[in-house]
C-alpha cells in the first residue's frame, strides 16, 4: 500500500495566541489552572476531522507543533472534543487528503485550508512532513518531522 504525505503548515502567531489565550484563561483563576486553550481542541479536532487519524496520532502530530508540556494526552483530547460546544473551525477549500500522493493543511489567519500546492514563509509557519499509510478502517500514522528552514530552500 502507497504512503501519502500532508505537509501541515500552522502560523507561528496562531500557536502564540493559543499560548496566549491559556495565560489568559488562567489570570483569574482559582485552583487547578487550565493546562491546554480552546484554540487548540478545536484546531486537534478540525485535523481529525480531515485526517481520521486515531487520537494518539493525533497527539504525535501536535508534539512537533507545541512545546511537550502543552500537548494533550490522547485521552484528554477525545474527551475534550466530545465536550465541546463549538464546532471546529471550518475548511475553507478541501480537498480529500488521500487522493492524491501530497497535499498541504494550511491554518493560518485565513483560516484552515486544505490545498495541492503551497509555498509558505519560513518564518510565518511551524512546518510539518505527516507520512501516512492509508487503511481501510483508519489511516496509520508513519512518520512526523519538523521541516526545517535549510530543507525547505
Amino acid at each position: 500500500m502507497r504512503f501519502v504525505e500532508v505537509n501541515l503548515h500552522v502560523a507561528k502567531m496562531l500557536i502564540d495566541g493559543w499560548l496566549a489565550e491559556l495565560e489568559t484563561m488562567n489570570r483569574f483563576k482559582d485552583g487547578r489552572p487550565f493546562k491546554y486553550s480552546k484554540g487548540l481542541i478545536a484546531f486537534a479536532a478540525a485535523l481529525k476531522n480531515i485526517l481520521h487519524v486515531s487520537y494518539r496520532s493525533l497527539c504525535n502530530i501536535l508534539s512537533g507543533l507545541l512545546p511537550k508540556e502543552n500537548v494533550p494526552h490522547f485521552i484528554t483530547l477525545q474527551q475534550r472534543i466530545a465536550k465541546m460546544d463549538t464546532p471546529p473551525p471550518p475548511v475553507k477549500k478541501s480537498l480529500n487528503v488521500y487522493s492524491y500522493k501530497r497535499t498541504h493543511i494550511v491554518y493560518d489567519k485565513k483560516g484552515l485550508r486544505v490545498l495541492r500546492r503551497f509555498r509558505p514563509n519560513p518564518e510565518d509557519f511551524v512546518s510539518l512532513k505527516i507520512t501516512i499509510k492509508p487503511n481501510v478502517k483508519r489511516p496509520i500514522v508513519q512518520n512526523v518531522e519538523v521541516m526545517d528552514e535549510e530543507k525547505k530552500g
